[in-house]
């Protein structure tokens, strides 16, 4: 192994290189026994070009691991320096989350300070913490790995493993309510929950759209006692208001079939059925026509993936201030 570290350019170039390889030379050639009997294996070699010396795959793996650390720890920097700012001379409008920050009913100045003591908290985290550390919620159904945090504080970028943890950590302030991963539109919807669904109040399914993009499906279930009928209403929220992204979404609530009426792909809607079929058959099912809701909108250079995270929250805890839907 080389004793020295290369651009993350040239890295990049000897990725592709060694991708080239890999399909052109499809099995090497057979060791004999006396070289297998010396514990030799075997490990692709590869070159940028005829002048270049030859390089192994195991050097452009440790290259590739030491860049991504780097580059770990320049963005651990980052989201530091962001926590680390005056929060006493930043104004944000958090009262959605009042309750949960200590916020509620203080003035501005008080809610300034707060965040203030926040901030300290989360900071003293990324102090302690190593890119191995784990976070998992009470319910121990959610966990996240600190390695899926850095870099995602100050860029305000979530992908699936934060979601997901953020909507499992929405059941330790309300329900009941059940949330699917945000993996479920790629890899299929789980089997019936062994949970009853009456008691169940909404189901959440945060759906990744194209280009890095992110929406959310509310399934509000609601069960009469009186009549044994059990009604669910499926609401689209899309923080970008965009009507290009409605058919993607739709498609994640309904099912897909073929020509033949056959299922293709299964969406929140089957998933629904499904669990009631396994959990109360009897029970008459209502599938009311789902709604899109308006608001709020996401602004410019602000997180999607927050957005959708607070607007589930927003839901749950029946801020219709913050909810608009579509008549």
């Amino acid at each position: 192994m080389h004793a020295f570290v290369l651009p993350v350019n040239l890295t990049h170039a000897l990725e592709d290189a060694i991708k080239t390889t890999r399909i052109v030379q499809k099995q090497p050639d057979p060791l004999d026994a006396r070289v297998k009997n010396q514990g030799i294996v075997f490990d692709l070699v590869a070159s940028v070009n005829t002048t270049t010396l030859k390089f192994s795959g195991a050097y452009v793996g440790a290259l590739r691991a030491f860049h991504s650390m780097k580059n770990k720890a320049r963005l651990w920097i980052y989201d530091i320096k962001w926590l680390e700012q005056d929060w006493r001379n930043v104004k944000v409008d958090v009262d959605l989350f009042g309750p949960e920050t200590g916020t509620a009913e203080l003035s501005v100045g008080d809610v300034c300070a707060r965040h203030q003591i926040l901030a300290n908290e989360v900071i003293s985290k990324f102090s302690s913490s190593s890119l191995a550390s784990e976070f998992v919620t009470t319910s121990g159904k959610g966990w996240v790995s600190f390695d899926n945090l850095v870099g995602e504080v100050c860029e305000g970028w979530l992908n699936d493993a934060p979601i997901d943890f953020c909507m499992e950590m929405l059941s330790g302030v309300v329900g009941p309510y059940y949330a699917l991963s945000s993996l479920t539109t790629a890899v299929g919807f789980p089997r019936a929950p062994t949970t009853p669904i009456c008691p169940i109040k909404i189901i959440l399914l945060p759906v990744h759209l194209h280009g890095n993009h992110w929406g959310v499906i509310i399934a509000q279930v609601h069960y009469v006692k009186a009549t044994d009928k059990l009604s669910v209403r499926g609401y689209m929220y899309e923080p970008m208001i965009d009507v290009a992204y409605h058919e993607d979404m739709e498609a994640k609530w309904n099912d897909i079939t073929d020509a033949n009426n056959e299922l293709v792909e299964e969406g929140l809607r089957g998933f629904v059925q499904r669990w009631h079929q396994a959990s109360v058959p009897r029970t008459r099912l209502l599938m009311k026509p789902f709604k899109w809701i308006d608001g709020p909108q996401q602004h410019d250079y602000f997180s999607c993936g927050v957005v959708v995270v607070a607007h589930a929250y927003s839901f749950l805890t029946h801020n219709h201030v913050q909810i608009a839907p579509r008549p």
